[in-house]
């Protein structure tokens, strides 16, 4: 099995992860909007030929969502109400938390590529 075989795999069992988890909890339209899309666009990457390229394109814009999605979603998973009261942007933290897992891992793939070019100008990597 190939790398790019690999991540689709574990890119749909995350988004079946995600989906029963939430399915409970989430039941308005617009967060599952917010909540699918950086799921979307971590599949849909794998079929760009700029992040085929290379694989650690790939692994640098999925880490951030993979890291925040697991450590931000599963307090509101495992005890909803409680979180919901306790947090004064309950309903904004399904929207917040995608968004900038998404924005760090299009940042990381940036500063990655901006490496790339600094070292291919002074010749550091050959």
């Amino acid at each position: 099995m190939n790398f790019t075989a690999a991540y689709r795999i574990f890119i749909a069992l995350f988004m079946l992860i995600v989906t029963v988890g939430l399915g409970m909890t989430l039941n308005d339209f617009t967060s599952v909007v917010y909540v699918f899309v950086p799921l979307l666009l971590m599949l849909g990457a794998s079929f760009i030929p700029f992040f085929k390229a290379r694989k650690l394109r790939l692994v640098l814009f999925v880490a951030p969502i993979v890291i925040l999605y697991s450590v931000g979603f599963y307090p509101w998973l495992t005890n909803y109400q409680e979180v919901a009261v306790s947090s004064s942007t309950s309903t904004l933290d399904f929207i917040i938390i995608p968004v900038w897992a998404s924005l760090y891992g299009a940042g990381f793939v940036v500063l990655h590529e901006i490496g790339l070019s600094v070292a291919r100008a002074f010749n550091w990597g050959e």
